[in-house]
Parts: C-alpha cells; sequence; structure tokens
C-alpha cells in the first residue's frame, strides 16, 4: 500500500481527482439561482386562494411551488435561447410593463390650490352640467325601400305646414318626446348629425328631415338649456385627477422623447429624422 502511495501515477490520479472535484464546485457556485422568497410564497398562496376559496393545503402548496419553478426555468432558458426575439406578444407586453412602470416613477408632486384653481379655470367646460333639450319627433324608418324614408319625412313636413297640424311616421323604438335630456344621451343614442340639428334648429316649428343610424326624423325643439357650470369645490377631486393624470402623460412623453435620443431607429433602411 505504501508503494502504490509512493507512485508518480497515484499521485498524478489524486491531484485530478482534487481538481476535478475543485473545477465542479466552482461550476455549482455559478449556476444561476432562482429564488422563491416568503413574499413570492404568500403571494402563489393568496391567489390559490382567492380561486379556490379556501387556502392552499401542503400537497397544494407544494405542487405550486413545483409549478412555479418549472415556469421561471422555461422562461429563464426561453430567454437563454432567444425565443422572445421577433415575437410581437411579448415584445407588446415587455413595452405596457414598462409603460406602466415609468407611470408608477413618474415624479409628479401634489398641486398647490392655486394650481389646481388654474387648471379649473383652462377646462371648466369639462365639468359643466351637460347642455339639455326637450323636443318632439317623427320617425320614418330606415327600413323603407329605395330612400322612400327621407321622401316621406319630406312629404309629412310639408303637410304639416300647409294644414298647420302635426306629422305622423313610423312607430320607433325610443320615445317620441323627451321632456328634458341631456345631450350626452341624445349623442350616444342618435348621433353628431341628430344633435347638432337639435342644437341649431328653430324653436316650436318642424324641422328635418334628420338623418340618424336608423333613418329619417322630423324634429320640434321646445326648450333648450345651455351648459350649467359648476363650483370648483364640488369637483375638486375630480380636477386634483385630471391634473396629476396629465402631468403623469406629459413626463411620459418627456421619458419616451429621451429614449429615443439613447438609439438609432431605421425603418425599412431609411433613418428616422
Amino acid at each position: 500500500m505504501r508503494r502504490v502511495a509512493r507512485e508518480p501515477l497515484t499521485h498524478f490520479l489524486l491531484i485530478g481527482a482534487l481538481l476535478f472535484g475543485g473545477l465542479m464546485a466552482v461550476k455549482s457556485l455559478e449556476r444561476p439561482v432562482v429564488r422563491i422568497d416568503a413574499q413570492d410564497l404568500n403571494q402563489l398562496a393568496s391567489y390559490w386562494e382567492i380561486q379556490m376559496q379556501r387556502p392552499p393545503n401542503k400537497a397544494e402548496l407544494k405542487a405550486i411551488i413545483r409549478d412555479r419553478i418549472d415556469e421561471e426555468l422555461l422562461a429563464r432558458e426561453a430567454l437563454r435561447l432567444g425565443l422572445d426575439k421577433g415575437d410581437m406578444i411579448i415584445r407588446r407586453r415587455l413595452a405596457q410593463k414598462m409603460a406602466f412602470a415609468t407611470d408608477d416613477t413618474a415624479a409628479v408632486t401634489e398641486p398647490a390650490e392655486a394650481a389646481l384653481r388654474a387648471y379649473y379655470a383652462a377646462t371648466a367646460e369639462r365639468y359643466a352640467a351637460p347642455a339639455r333639450v326637450a323636443f318632439q319627433q317623427v320617425f320614418f324608418s330606415g327600413d323603407r325601400p329605395a330612400g322612400g324614408a327621407q321622401r316621406a319625412a319630406l312629404h309629412a313636413l310639408e303637410r304639416a305646414q300647409e294644414d298647420n297640424r302635426d306629422p305622423s311616421g313610423d312607430p320607433f323604438l325610443f320615445p317620441l318626446a323627451y321632456d328634458d335630456v341631456s345631450v350626452g344621451d341624445l349623442l350616444r343614442d342618435y348621433g353628431p348629425a341628430f344633435v347638432k340639428a337639435l342644437e341649431t334648429a328653430p324653436i316650436g316649428s318642424w324641422q328635418g328631415p334628420v338623418l340618424s343610424p336608423y333613418g329619417w326624423h322630423l324634429v320640434r325643439v321646445s326648450v333648450r338649456r345651455q351648459p350649467t357650470a359648476v363650483s370648483f369645490e364640488s369637483v375638486r377631486a375630480q380636477v386634483r385627477d385630471a391634473y396629476l393624470a396629465e402631468r403623469r402623460a406629459d413626463a411620459n412623453t418627456a421619458f419616451l422623447q429621451n429614449l429615443r435620443k439613447r438609439y438609432r431607429v431605421v425603418v425599412a433602411g431609411v433613418p428616422e429624422d
């Protein structure tokens, strides 16, 4: 045994084994670490409880952790292999996350009262009570063939003006008389052309025909009420939210402008200005 220990080959093998063991130890230390900390565990368990309406048991928690580790390993390996390159969905998701991150970190300070009041004065129309109107209408269905609805509306209007009586038309799914309705509601239901006609029509006489998505209408406006201003105090919270949102949007625009300066953008072989 002593003679074997003194043999050079034995020394060579022993040194080789030590070097191999040391190399493997170093490689082990260089392996990337997948770390699941206590916060991650609490988050995973909370998601499970929200979905299942009960906390996970030990076996379920073990499976949740295993799935989370597998997901992380697969994601890292996909990045290592470059599988994220050229993927529009991944790129868009990363861009969204970056936009959210810049929105969260945008340095927007709490506005002074004077700044809020000045902002309200410049945007007061946003907070005014909407214009309102009272009117009657007669409807002519767009289902009539070959433009018959418009012709029927014109004929009914002429007869009403000649005979000084209210015209008649087709049944309609919406009211034929509105005592007090906001212009915003009418815009939603009838469209901008209809609302514009109501805003400009003379009071008290039948006018038209007016086109909507449903067909043609004759309208008679009885009352128009202009938008009503509201006090700053009653909408202060809304003004503050709008002010901060606008400042964040400005900060994000500035961030993107600065980001563009860090890259040279080439579209179809032509550099952007």
